[in-house]
């Protein structure tokens, strides 16, 4: 074999080789894209549902505002609109700015700085909605309790008890959930953050 064929067979070589390392880098860009998409997508679907859940107490709660007869009722029925309508729009807002994210198009620091960005906004919308699931909770029960049963809760001291028994419920169920969201975005950083070694 000559000098010259073998330096043919070399480049021939190399660029195989180069089209096989863009071939296998933009497998695991198409990978990683998929599975950061499925991690973020374990908190959409359970804040898609509870979107629905929302709109469905909006609904009941505007079909049957006239039942509430109070002006304190008619207050806590405005406040539990106002926070059934801000929860899962703030939620999924964030989680759609998480999911956007644009791994192929941005280089290894954009796309982190990009889901840090997303990340700390996600989370200070989680620790709003916990805060504001607390005074939801506080006033859904008694609008809900006059608009189902047509009792005015704050005229018996049921709904004492009521809070006793669903805020301990609501605390961990919350505490739960946080745990939950944060570790799949941990999970979906850490995707990211593997991209670097490839």
């Amino acid at each position: 074999m000559e000098l010259e064929e073998m330096r043919d067979l070399w480049l021939v070589m190399s660029s195989d080789i180069e089209r096989q390392k863009k071939l296998t880098g933009s497998l695991i860009l198409k990978m990683t894209r998929t599975n950061f998409r499925n991690r973020l997508s374990n908190i959409l679907i359970p804040e898609l549902a509870g979107a629905f859940v929302c709109l469905a107490g909006i609904g009941f709660t505007v079909i049957r505002f006239q039942g509430l007869d109070t002006w304190y009722l008619q207050v806590c029925g405005l406040f539990t609109l106002v926070i059934l309508i801000w929860l899962p729009f703030l939620s999924i807002k964030s989680i759609v700015r998480l999911q956007s994210v644009n791994i192929s198009g941005n280089n290894y620091k954009q796309s982190l700085e990009q889901f840090a960005r997303g990340k700390i906004q996600f989370l200070k919308i989680q620790k709003w909605s916990f805060y504001l699931g607390a005074i939801l909770l506080l006033v859904i029960l008694p609008v809900f309790g006059k608009l189902i049963s047509g009792r005015n809760l704050f005229q018996t001291t049921s709904l004492w008890m009521w809070y006793v028994v669903a805020y301990p419920i609501f605390y961990g169920l919350s505490r739960w959930v946080f745990r939950s969201y944060s570790k799949a975005v941990l999970e979906a950083e850490n995707l990211l953050k593997d991209l670097d070694d490839h």
